[in-house]
C-alpha cells in the first residue's frame, strides 16, 4: 500500500503542474509587452509546489516565445529558416543551450524545433554572418549549405501538443498580474 502512494507521488511530481511561474520583470516588461509598471513576481506557489519546478527555466522560454510571436506577427514568414517539413526552425547558442532542458522547454513551447549547434559559442560568428548577409557578402544558401556542420547540431522537436496552449494561456495571465505593481513601493 505504502509503495503504491509513493508511485503516485513520484508520478504527480515527474511533470511538473501548469500554474507557478516567475516573471523576471525587476526592470519592467519589455518586448512584446512594453510595460514600465510591472516589478518581478514568483506567482502560483501552493503546497503542491516542489523543489524541481522549472518556473525559471520556463520564463527564459516563454520569453523567447513572446518575442518570436511579436515578429511573426510583424514580419510574417519573411526571413524565416525552415526545415524540410516546413517547419519554422529556431537556431540558437550561448551557454545556457547547454541545458538539455531548456531546450525541450523552448522546443514545446514553441511549437517548433530548435537547432543547437555543436559550437555553442556562436554568437560572435553569427553576428559576422548578419553583417555579411546585410552588405551581400554571402547568402543564407552559402552560410547553411555546409551538410557537415549541420549533422553535428543537435535538434529538440517538440513533444508537447494541447498542453501548450493551457500553458501560454498560464504564463500571459501571470505576466498580467504583474501589471501596475511598481506602485508598491511607495
Amino acid at each position: 500500500m505504502l509503495t503504491n502512494v509513493k508511485s503516485k507521488i513520484w508520478l504527480q511530481r515527474s511533470t511538473p503542474p501548469v500554474g507557478v511561474h516567475f516573471v523576471p520583470a525587476f526592470n519592467g516588461l519589455f518586448a512584446p509587452w512594453w510595460r514600465d509598471d510591472t516589478c518581478g513576481v514568483c506567482i502560483g506557489i501552493t503546497r503542491f509546489t516542489y523543489k524541481s519546478h522549472r518556473a525559471v527555466l520556463e520564463s527564459m522560454c516563454f520569453q523567447v516565445k513572446d518575442v518570436l510571436d511579436s515578429m511573426h506577427k510583424d514580419a510574417g514568414e519573411k526571413g524565416e529558416i525552415k526545415n524540410e517539413k516546413g517547419q519554422f526552425l529556431l537556431r540558437v547558442d550561448g551557454r545556457a543551450t547547454v541545458n538539455n532542458t531548456l531546450m525541450q522547454i523552448q522546443a514545446d513551447l514553441l511549437g517548433s524545433p530548435v537547432v543547437r549547434p555543436s559550437d555553442i559559442e556562436t554568437t560572435a560568428l553569427g553576428a559576422a554572418y548578419g553583417a555579411g548577409l546585410a552588405v551581400g557578402v554571402w547568402t543564407q544558401e552559402e552560410i547553411f549549405s555546409n551538410g557537415e556542420r549541420m549533422k553535428k547540431d543537435t535538434t529538440f522537436n517538440p513533444v508537447l501538443d494541447e498542453l501548450r496552449k493551457k500553458k501560454v494561456a498560464s504564463w500571459c495571465k501571470a505576466v498580467e498580474r504583474t501589471f501596475d505593481l511598481a506602485d508598491l513601493s511607495i
